[in-house]
């Protein structure tokens, strides 16, 4: 069933790349995520997906700030 088992991403990235990938999730809100989701859709999953890519930029967040990039 989709969404239900975890995954493991690995990559790689230059210090300057992972510095500013750290700005864009300090910087994104809530408004960023659901203006990617499709218009189309109810308000209702729209925010349901806002959350769901949310949940995955905060992941991002922490193994930056793992890795020394956690910008205040």
């Amino acid at each position: 069933m989709k969404g239900k088992r975890e995954v493991s991403v690995s990559f790689t990235l230059t210090e300057e790349v992972a510095e500013q990938l750290a700005q864009f999730c300090k910087r994104s809100t809530f408004g960023t995520f659901y203006d990617f989701t499709e218009a189309h859709l109810d308000q209702e999953e729209r925010k349901r997906r806002a959350y769901l890519m949310i949940s995955g930029i905060e992941a991002l967040q922490g193994a930056l700030a793992e890795a020394g990039f956690a910008p205040r």
